[in-house]
């Protein structure tokens, strides 16, 4: 099996990858599902590839919803929102969510295909060109490590209150080194631990929000207005503010890809990564709009509910117990730390990927013990470390929080529409349905309509900062491979790469989609 894989007659020409002959030679379905990532690297041993097959459908699922943090987002979400867009709340998340979806269609296009650790790299790598795919790479592999970073300062700013209803009093700065070195513990433990614990932790929090949430909607809200579809219509609010509260909400749903990531440790993959990465994004988009709507319904006014700090304990509080608003709030820690342990989990097997195919021997090392690709999790620890490191000396963990995540949110952007563009060009050369391209293209615009509202005119400062340093990351990306000829040779004979042009380019691959 592993030598089919290899062995396929696929050719770098013009920067792309080709499949010569009208019938290149691909693995079967049923040896594809085991991996054909895998298969592409023979002669790695034990401690050079990722345990196969350790992962079910909700395992899979964990790591996307783990990302997104649903909890951790809905604690403060419409107080927020209320802030920028008036009572619409659910309004703006609703229509970003359903924006999202045409940008997730281009992930599950590519899933049904072909899946590795490396995610993006695998899959626009093959379609558009090695180059291409180290760029998106790369991109994403920094937004899951700065977002790890970021979630430690979020962990701690929620663990804080939390913990100070019991007694335990920690500056945030110590909350947010005990998450760092908690998650690198369990991201290094077998991926089937590390998939459970994200699913426990998010599906505990999860679950302790609708409970609190469905008895608000039980007790009427504010003066029985808790079934009122106000956080569904625009209130009077011109069209350019509720654009803005769209741009916000988009970024609410940005990780429902990193299943991707899980292309060879997940039990047939391209039958459970895409429908995983859908139901992630339903899930989390469901679950968010639900709850912000009965919280803005259990506020008087949007300006109070604009002014709260945590609007959904205030109100868990007010309607259920101060008990229960105590145990959201330890819910929205647990939430924002299992996001960061599904960051660092992500990011190393993107970084793992790329590092088998070039740079030091380090980064293709995975342990005998867990089959975590630890040479790829300490530097991506270290890069995380690094994020939290740079705004530690916020008196503030909120500002630290704010400063920290949106490098990662401006960075997602661009690693969003390459995949797109990537995908748009997959569509054309497969010559596939033409509904399939206009699909994509109305993701690509709504791409360029957040990237319109994010950059134009740059954020104030210090956030133009955040984006000129994904600018500069971005460019780098796009240096490397000119500058550094191991990496661009590494790349250009890349096995992964071959494997997914074959699996994805070929004549039998197209009677497959």
């Amino acid at each position: 099996m592993a030598g089919l894989a290899v062995a396929s007659p696929v050719i770098l020409r013009g920067g792309r990858w080709l499949v010569r002959g009208k019938r290149a030679p691909t693995l079967e379905p049923a040896a594809q599902d085991v991996s054909i990532a895998a298969a592409a690297y023979p002669d790695a041993g034990e401690t050079r590839r990722l345990r196969a097959g350790r992962l079910r459908f909700f395992r899979t699922i964990a790591e996307s919803v783990g990302v997104q943090g649903p909890t951790a987002g809905v604690v403060i979400a419409p107080a927020v929102l209320a802030s920028i867009s008036g009572g619409g709340t659910a309004l703006v998340e609703l229509v970003a969510a359903v924006a999202m979806g045409f940008v997730a269609y281009a992930f599950v296009i590519f899933t049904r295909g072909f899946n590795s650790a490396g995610s993006v790299y695998g899959f626009t790598g093959a379609v558009a060109g090695p180059v291409f795919g180290f760029v998106s790479a790369w991109a994403l592999m920094l937004v899951y490590a700065s977002f790890a970073g970021g979630l430690y300062a979020v962990t701690a700013d929620e663990a804080q209150p939390a913990f100070g209803t019991v007694g335990l009093h920690l500056s945030w700065q110590a909350y947010a080194i005990i998450a760092f070195v908690l998650v690198m513990a369990l991201a290094y433990l077998d991926i089937k631990i590390s998939a459970t614990v994200i699913l426990a932790l998010e599906g505990v929090s999860m679950l302790l929000v609708v409970t609190a949430c469905s008895i608000v909607l039980a007790k009427g809200g504010f003066h029985g207005h808790a079934f009122s579809s106000a956080p569904f219509r625009p209130g009077g609010v011109s069209l350019p503010v509720l654009g803005l509260g769209i741009v916000l909400s988009f970024s609410t749903f940005s990780g429902f890809e990193a299943a991707a990531t899980l292309g060879e440790e997940s039990r047939q993959p391209r039958r459970l990564i895409p429908p995983a990465i859908m139901a992630s994004l339903a899930v989390v988009a469901v679950f968010t709009i639900g709850v912000t709507a009965v919280v803005t319904n259990a506020y008087p006014s949007t300006t109070q509910l604009s002014a709260a700090a945590v609007p959904l304990v205030t109100v868990t509080d007010t309607f259920v117990a101060s008990w229960m608003g105590d145990l959201v709030n330890f819910g929205a820690v647990v939430s924002a730390f299992g996001a960061s342990l599904a960051c660092a989990v992500g990011a190393s097997r993107i970084l793992f990927a790329l590092g088998r195919d070039t740079g030091p021997a380090m980064l293709r090392r995975t342990s005998g013990l867990t089959g975590a690709p630890v040479g790829a999790l300490i530097w991506v620890g270290a890069g995380s470390l690094l994020t939290l490191l740079l705004f530690i000396a916020e008196p503030l963990a909120t500002r630290a929080v704010a400063l920290s995540l949106a490098y990662g949110a401006d960075l997602i952007i661009a690693a969003y529409i390459l995949v797109v563009i990537a995908a748009i060009i997959f569509t054309i050369r497969r010559r596939m349905a033409p509904v399939k391209t206009v699909i994509l293209l109305i993701g690509l615009a709504v791409l360029g309509y957040v990237a319109k509202n994010t950059f134009a005119p740059l954020p104030a400062a210090p956030f133009n900062w955040d984006v000129l340093a994904a600018g500069i990351t971005l460019a780098a990306g796009i240096v490397l491979p000119f500058v550094y000829p191991p990496l661009r040779r590494g790349i250009a004979n890349s096995p992964l790469l071959k494997a997914g042009a074959s699996a994805l380019l070929s004549s039998r691959a197209a009677s497959d989609q």
